[in-house]
């Protein structure tokens, strides 16, 4: 008996289906298994556009070439950090040193001003196993931890993306099929691109709340001005919630200082807020990718909720690339700028 021609391409087309949603599953499987070094990986991409970005800048303003512009801009940058810590290394230490005095104690003025049945109870809303001031302290600490042995990690693999950024470029398209590898091409390109257009305006951001946030604290009269300063230039960097969660910190150690600093630094931090992101964040984001607010907010609560600290750490990136990837290769077309 031969058998039905029809019937036997819609089985070997069910199988090929088949065949094509284990291959998705198992791939989702191994990316979510993955994703600490995909988010390494992620981050060392980052450094390497940093370090084209500046190599990029010393190309247009000397007449020197591509390998010695990166040599040179990544020598630059690590001179940049070195000055800054020789100026400010010395006092920053000592003021870090206070704050870890005066950050206990601004907590307990704190929870005696709010009612320590109210502050445990939003700590057990956070955490219902039961946090505790000291819990996370040690638990910040630990991220922190994390945090640097990754970034040192992160700065190498920069570096080696950085000096033949084409020949990884290549390798990967290759594993890609034929068709899909010059829309993934361009759309690589321009996630580059993109990625480096943000990390310029944040940088900008980044330095000018730092500058703000030094002189205003030190005018109310807030103790360790500099470290605070650093600490809110450093959250900036998270897009929407950094902003907040880096006047925490000010907020507390001004409430030591009395009623009055307090309330003074409040309504600095509201005004410079206001000031960031209607006028200085327009302007300076105004050649980046246009992402509407809503969706980064929710996509920052997507990557915290599956990646952690680290993921909130790297969402705005994260959210960059995956807007422009998806506008490019999913909707077909380049994301608009403003």
């Amino acid at each position: 008996m031969s058998e039905d021609p029809a019937r036997t391409r819609d089985l070997g087309g069910f199988a090929t289906r088949v065949l094509v949603a284990i291959a998705l599953l198992a791939g989702a499987l191994l990316v979510w298994r993955m994703h600490d070094v995909l988010l390494l990986v992620f981050a060392a991409i980052l450094v390497a556009v940093i370090l084209h970005a500046a190599a990029d800048g010393l190309c247009w303003l000397l007449p020197i070439g591509r390998g010695v512009a990166l040599a040179l801009g990544g020598l630059l940058i690590v001179l940049v950090l070195g000055g800054v810590g020789a100026l400010f290394g010395h006092e920053l230490t000592k003021q870090l040193s206070d704050l870890s005095t005066l950050l206990p104690a601004a907590w307990e003025r704190f929870v005696e001003w709010v009612g320590e049945d109210r502050v445990q109870g939003a700590l057990d809303g956070i955490s219902p196993n039961g946090a505790t001031v000291a819990s996370i302290a040690q638990t910040s600490i630990g991220l922190v931890t994390t945090a640097l042995s990754g970034l040192v990690l992160a700065v190498l693999g920069g570096i080696y993306l950085a000096i033949s950024p084409r020949m990884y470029h290549r390798g990967a398209l290759k594993l890609l099929p034929d068709r899909a590898r010059a829309p993934v091409a361009d759309a690589t390109r321009e996630t580059a691109q993109g990625l480096r257009n943000w990390l310029l305006g944040q940088l900008i951001s980044m330095a000018a709340t730092g500058i703000a946030v030094f002189i205003g604290l030190s005018l109310i009269g807030v103790p360790s001005a500099l470290a605070l300063a650093i600490i809110a230039g450093l959250f900036e960097f998270i897009p929407l919630v950094g902003p907040f969660l880096g006047a925490v910190p000010a907020v507390l150690i001004a409430l030591t200082a009395g009623v009055g600093p307090f309330l003074w630094t409040i309504g600095f931090f509201v005004v410079w807020q206001q000031i960031e992101g209607n006028a200085m964040a327009p302007l300076v984001m105004r050649f980046a990718v246009s992402i509407p607010p809503a969706v980064t907010l929710f996509a920052l609560f997507l990557f915290g909720g599956l990646f952690g600290v680290i993921g909130v750490l790297l969402g705005g990136p994260l959210t960059v690339a995956a807007w422009i990837l998806v506008s490019k290769l999913w909707v077909g077309q380049a994301p608009q700028q403003d």
